[in-house]
């Protein structure tokens, strides 16, 4: 243990102390009084024998648990940016999968072979690979977010998954309802629940989400043109964009036409006897678009009373996609109308379904005289050079 003073540099009159105790340096500049810093550094000894003087090396700030950070990154983030059912979707993963394993540790402390393990034992458990990618995304993103405030140096997530192996769940294929299931749904509809015939004739002739037909107004609708141009969702009392966040026009047939046209004026009449503006939601109770809940108690009580095979009432979309691919349309505008991202999407899902056994349209391909026997090749004439006139331009 040792205090010391000293005039650094040497000659420059400016005086210092030093302090050397149990393998801890730590020097003051004191100024140019030299009895001054000999005062300190009697005080400094004191403080040594005493213990009050604390010289120990700093530690490093200790980074915020893992679960805390991910509340921040949801609530400043994901929240504010992103659909309200992506936020409660990324929150109920991570309550589920994640904090329960690494929840409490620090943020700089979780390794990759932590979460290697976690995603081995949840595929192990019976979660799919599409599941785990996205447990492997909300881990991610705090992490990606830590690395912005300069809390990580790497995260430890990076191309985690190419390393797994993992093998992919076996798709279930889409089974969508016959064409008379579909006549027998609606007439018992019309029949039995006629104020929501028309909201069931909409999803199953335009093959909107839930959201979608919950969120529609009156000026959507093109009574011209005879389309309905799709702009918002509703879920949870919240009205959002749709899933893709772009819009799309969804064309009426005829039939919907004229049910969504009778409804108009029923509920034009209606506002007028009430000496109110008629209410913007399509489809609403007291003003306000009807819950998700509702209607999907209303379907299972049509189906009920159908006597029809129960299925998630997003099977009108499936439906609505197969049977315009069944009956010829190219899988183009049934993209357009279901409003995929891409092409893809819809070949990947309702692929199966495209008409491949029309044998006249590969007959077309051959050429008539490759269609008869011949017992000798036919004699071909050496070609013979083409003259081409001059023009002028």
């Amino acid at each position: 243990m040792g205090v010391t003073i000293r005039e650094k540099p040497q000659g420059s009159g400016i005086w210092w102390i030093f302090i050397n105790h149990k393998g801890r340096r730590k020097s003051k500049k004191i100024g140019t009084d030299e009895a001054k810093a000999r005062e300190v550094a009697e005080k400094a000894k004191a403080k040594l024998v005493l213990g009050e003087l604390d010289i120990e090396k700093p530690k490093k700030p200790t980074a915020p648990e893992f679960k805390k950070y991910c509340e921040i990154w949801l609530e400043t983030y994901i929240k504010p940016l992103r659909r309200r059912s992506t936020y409660e979707r990324y929150k109920d993963l991570l309550q589920r999968h994640v904090y329960p394993i690494i929840g409490k540790k620090p943020i700089d402390q979780i390794k990759r072979g932590e979460l290697k393990a976690l995603f081995l034992d949840l595929h192990r458990a019976g979660l799919s690979k599409a599941s785990i990618c996205l447990v492997r995304d909300v881990i991610s993103g705090p992490m990606a977010y830590a690395m912005d405030e300069e809390i990580l140096q790497s995260n430890q997530t990076a191309g985690i998954m190419k390393h797994l192996r993992l093998e992919r769940s076996k798709k279930i294929a889409v089974e969508p309802m016959t064409p008379d299931e579909v006549n027998l749904v609606l007439s018992t509809a019309r029949e039995h629940f006629r104020a929501d015939y028309p909201f069931f004739l909409c999803a199953f002739r335009t093959g909107m989400r839930l959201g979608e037909l919950l969120g529609l107004k009156w000026d959507d609708v093109d009574w011209n043109k005879k389309f309905i141009h799709v702009k918002r969702s509703y879920r949870r009392q919240g009205i959002g964009k749709t899933k893709t966040g772009k819009d799309r026009r969804v064309d009426m047939s005829d039939q919907l036409y004229g049910a969504l046209r009778e409804l108009y004026t029923q509920r034009k009449r209606e506002a007028l006897q009430a000496g109110k503006e008629i209410v913007e939601f399509i489809f609403h109770k007291d003003g306000k678009p009807v819950s998700q809940n509702s209607i999907r108690n209303f379907w299972r009580r049509i189906l009920k009373k159908a006597g029809v095979r129960y299925m998630k009432i997003h099977i009108t979309r499936h439906t609505f996609a197969s049977l315009l691919l069944s009956n010829g349309e190219s899988p183009a505008y049934v993209k357009e109308q279901l409003g995929h991202a891409n092409i893809s999407i819809t070949v990947d899902i309702y692929g199966h379904l495209i008409p491949s056994s029309n044998r006249e349209a590969v007959n077309r391909l051959d050429t008539p005289h490759l269609s008869a026997p011949q017992a000798h090749p036919a004699k071909t004439e050496k070609p013979q050079p083409v003259k081409i006139a001059a023009h002028s331009f």
